[in-house]
């Protein structure tokens, strides 16, 4: 249990270092005098933005990237889920099938069977 607390501890630095590098190389690489962005009729210049909102669209980020991945297990755990039961399913009707087909063979076998071993001879209390 320790290892995997470790493991997943280790994932997300890399995740957040992962993240802060793409938000640095996207701050230096884009002209952000020309960048705005509007929302609501108010316009944003990403050159206005001040250093808390920086941290806070990394913790965005971070959070929308392990929200990604959440997302993407749950979807894969569901999807396996659901080809165990159709496999399930599918075996569950070979198999009452395949009951069906037999069952007349299987009769007329024990039927033949009862017919053909010997009788036990019937156990007669001794008289006292």
């Amino acid at each position: 249990m320790n290892r995997w607390w470790s493991r997943a501890a280790t994932a997300l630095a890399l995740l957040a270092i992962f993240i802060a590098a793409l938000l640095a190389v996207a701050w230096f690489a884009l002209p952000l005098d020309g960048t705005t962005i509007t929302i609501d009729g108010e316009t944003f210049s990403l050159a206005d933005l001040s250093a808390w909102q920086v941290v806070a669209t990394f913790a965005f980020g971070v959070a929308v990237a392990l929200a990604a991945l959440l997302v993407a297990a749950v979807a894969v755990l569901l999807a396996l889920v659901v080809a165990v039961l159709g496999i399930g399913v599918g075996v569950l009707a070979t198999v009452a099938s395949l009951a069906l087909v037999a069952s007349p063979f299987l009769l007329v076998g024990w039927l033949v069977w009862r017919a053909v071993r010997k009788p036990r001879p019937a156990a007669t209390a001794a008289p006292a």
